[in-house]
C-alpha cells in the first residue's frame, strides 16, 4: 500500500514539474514528456489492474491540464466549440500503451533493463503518433513533414535517456 501511495506522489510530482521542463528548439521542438515517462516506468513495475488505474488517473490529468477546445470561424457567434481531441483519449492511449509495455514486466522484474528502456521510448513515439493520426483524421487530411518524424524521435530519445533512472528509482523504493 505504502508503495502505492509513493507511486502516486511520484506521478502527481511529474505533472507539476512537466511544466518547468522546456521544448528544445534544436531537436525540431521536441520535449521531455515526464508525466509519459513516468507513467511507463510505473506501468513495468505494478500489476496489470494498477497500470490501468494509473493510465486513468494520469490520462484525466493530462486531458484535464492540456484538453484545448477549438472555437470553428464560421460558428464563432454561436460559440460552439469542439477539440482536435475527445477528452478521454489520452486515457485510450496510455492504456494501450501501457498494456504493449506489460509485456515486458518480467525482464524489468528479472534486473533486465534494455529492453524496458527501449519500450518506454517506442511508446512515446507509439502515443504520440497515434494523437498526430487521430488529428489528422479530424482535420480530414493526413501530411506528414519530415520535422514531425524527426520531433517524435527526439521526444521518445529524451524520455528513453531519463527512464534507467526513474527505473533505478521504482527498484529501490520497490
Amino acid at each position: 500500500m505504502r508503495f502505492f501511495l509513493i507511486l502516486l506522489g511520484i506521478l502527481l510530482a511529474s505533472f507539476f514539474l512537466q511544466e518547468f521542463i522546456p521544448v528544445f528548439g534544436w531537436a525540431y521542438s521536441s520535449r521531455l514528456l515526464l508525466v509519459h515517462t513516468v507513467f511507463f516506468a510505473i506501468a513495468i513495475a505494478v500489476p496489470f489492474p494498477a497500470m490501468l488505474f494509473f493510465a486513468l488517473l494520469a490520462g484525466f490529468l493530462w486531458d484535464a491540464r492540456y484538453h484545448v477546445p477549438v472555437v470553428s470561424p464560421e460558428a464563432a457567434a454561436d460559440a460552439i466549440t469542439s477539440a482536435e481531441l475527445p477528452f478521454g483519449f489520452t486515457i485510450f492511449i496510455l492504456g494501450l500503451t501501457g498494456a504493449l509495455i506489460q509485456g515486458v514486466r518480467t525482464l524489468f522484474r528479472r534486473g533486465r533493463w534494455e529492453l524496458p528502456v527501449f519500450m518506454i521510448g517506442l511508446c512515446i513515439v507509439i502515443g504520440l503518433l497515434l494523437q498526430y493520426l487521430a488529428i489528422s483524421f479530424h482535420r480530414g487530411g493526413l501530411e506528414t513533414p519530415p520535422e514531425l518524424v524527426w520531433k517524435l524521435i527526439m521526444s521518445g530519445l529524451f524520455s528513453a535517456l531519463i527512464s534507467p533512472f526513474l527505473l533505478l528509482l521504482l527498484t529501490r523504493l520497490a
